[in-house]
């Protein structure tokens, strides 16, 4: 009996359970319906508003170039439909306005040093136009953009590639690394430009090289500065290599002509790697090791240190020896 009621009772709450969810979706779809309609209504009426537009400046006046940070965001008022509003104020990125400098350019002096400005009445035109029929054009804030110019000079400066490698086994740099253009020209403020020594490139990260390689690596950017070239193309030779063992002798610096000097030994040995198309026109004339006859005075035990000077840029050192050698010397 108590189960047959209950059973009841579960019935008649499902039923109005129902009723009222069916009730609520209704309600719900005319509310969300009307909502719409009344939003579409207030899209259709006109509004006035604020818009910040970027800047974007064009035309620089002959051999002027702009420097600082000018002004880079206006605020316009402005007046439009409100689906025309709507659709600016969702846009990610308005377009900029062109400012053409050359044509609305203002100029006055403090002192001697002129002071460049725009006055935001004499652009309204140019700017409505730009902003397209949709919008009408109430007003521009501020009333006067200053900027800044100074005089575009030109600087030839050497290019300084950033370049890492390494190497296979058995596998070297057999040469100079070339790059070109081996200096660029430069153009923008003397103030910034007087700085400027050198300009260098991006980073070039080279692994594991068995041949020869020719890259093209971009030039480090630099504000405010406009290049001849933006990018130098970077030659690296790379060959197989031998390992080589070359008899140098010792020549003397800073020797005076009432004295010869003799060496125990005469020469010393460097060992080397050099690059196979080079092998057999490697000679000893091509490298150069020195000792010096002022230091006699500082020598210790009567030996002095040997210096090897030059090598031909094809070989990798790997080593020579001695590095001290005993000396005699006999008056002429």
């Amino acid at each position: 009996m108590d189960s047959s009621l209950l059973r009841q009772f579960g019935q008649m709450f499902g039923k109005s359970r129902a009723k009222f969810n069916q009730r609520l979706v209704i309600f719900l779809f005319f509310l969300i319906v009307s909502t719409i309609i009344w939003y579409l209504s207030k899209l259709s009426h006109e509004y006035s508003t604020n818009l910040s537009y970027p800047i974007r400046y064009e035309s620089l006046p002959h051999g002027k170039v702009l420097v600082g940070e000018p002004l880079r965001k206006m605020q316009l008022k402005v007046k439009a439909f409100g689906y025309t509003l709507l659709k600016c104020k969702m846009s990610a990125a308005l377009s900029p306005i062109e400012l053409d400098l050359n044509k609305h350019l203002s100029q006055s002096y403090e002192g001697s040093k002129p002071k460049y400005f725009i006055l935001t009445y004499r652009i309204r035109n140019s700017v409505a136009k730009q902003l397209g029929s949709d919008i009408l054009l109430e007003g521009i804030e501020p009333d006067t953009l200053f900027v800044e110019l100074a005089e575009m000079v030109e600087k030839k400066v050497p290019v300084q590639p950033l370049i890492e490698t390494d190497y296979e086994r058995q596998y070297m740099q057999s040469g100079s690394i070339t790059y070109d253009p081996e200096s660029i020209v430069l153009s923008g403020p003397k103030s910034i430009l007087d700085t400027i020594s050198k300009v260098q490139t991006k980073l070039l990260k080279l692994t594991k090289l068995n041949q020869k390689v020719s890259k093209k690596i971009s030039i480090l950017p630099i504000h405010q500065v406009s290049f001849s070239s933006r990018s130098v193309i970077v030659n690296i030779p790379v060959e197989k290599y031998t390992e080589l063992l070359v008899q140098v002798p010792i020549e003397v610096e800073n020797q005076p002509d009432s004295v010869k000097m003799m060496f125990i030994p005469k020469s010393i040995s460097v060992k080397c790697n050099v690059a196979l198309s080079k092998y057999f026109t490697l000679k000893p004339r091509m490298f150069k090791a020195v000792v010096d006859y002022n230091l006699i005075s500082k020598s210790i035990n009567k030996k002095l240190k040997v210096k090897l000077i030059t090598i031909p840029e094809y070989v990798n050192l790997v080593d020579f020896d001695p590095k001290y050698v005993e000396f005699i010397i006999e008056n002429r």
